[in-house]
C-alpha cells in the first residue's frame, strides 16, 4: 500500500509550528512600536528642553524657577545653578532628559 499526502498528526503539528512563529513574529512588532513610540516621545522632549534652555539663554536676567507644559511631552522644569541653569522634561514620574546648560553670556 503506497502513502500519498500527510497524515493528521503532521499537518497539527506544522500548524503548531507555523503559529508559534507568527506569534513570536507579532511580538517583536508590538515591541518595536513601543520602541519607536518612546524614542519619538524622547525626540520631542529634546526639542522642548532645547527650546526652553535658549529662550531662558536669550532672557537678559537670571532665571527663576519655573514649569512649562509641552503638548506631546508633559513638562520642563528648569531651576538657577548659580550661572546655569538644569532643564529637565518629566512626563507622568518618568524624568525622559535633564540637560544643565550655561547661562547667559557674561551673566
Amino acid at each position: 500500500m503506497s502513502r500519498r499526502g500527510f497524515t493528521m498528526v503532521e499537518v497539527l503539528i506544522a500548524l503548531v509550528l507555523l503559529e508559534i512563529g507568527v506569534v513570536g513574529a507579532v511580538g517583536i512588532m508590538a515591541l518595536a512600536g513601543r520602541i519607536l513610540s518612546d524614542a519619538e516621545r524622547v525626540e520631542r522632549a529634546v526639542a522642548a528642553v532645547e527650546g526652553v534652555a535658549d529662550s531662558l539663554r536669550a532672557t537678559h536676567r537670571s532665571p527663576v524657577a519655573g514649569r512649562r507644559s509641552v503638548a506631546g511631552v508633559g513638562r520642563v522644569e528648569w531651576v538657577p545653578l548659580g550661572t546655569a541653569f538644569q532643564v529637565v522634561a518629566v512626563a507622568g514620574a518618568d524624568t525622559l532628559i535633564t540637560v544643565v546648560a550655561p547661562g547667559r553670556p557674561g551673566s
